[in-house]
């Protein structure tokens, strides 16, 4: 298995109401990009931002996308 395939894994176990992602890594910046299907799932990903950050997988920023709605970054306050 690959990172990607093991994160998503992980992921869809740990918050399995998301529902379907499209999840892209970039692994430069430590960056994991989520980008939702709708706006519910969006509204899912945004309720379990604060347990995004404190899982410790070596992710730094989270951003949530949606077509319809502006990026949101959730990354650990400095």
């Amino acid at each position: 298995m690959n990172f990607m395939q093991v994160l998503s894994e992980f992921l869809a176990n740990r918050f399995p109401f998301w529902g379907v992602c499209h999840l892209s890594f970039d692994p430069n910046n430590r960056t994991l990009y989520i980008r939702c299907r709708s706006s519910r799932i969006r509204t899912s990903v945004l309720k379990d931002a604060s347990k995004l950050i404190d899982l410790d997988i070596g992710i730094y920023k989270f951003v949530v996308t949606h077509p319809d709605h502006s990026d949101i970054i959730i990354q650990p306050s400095s």
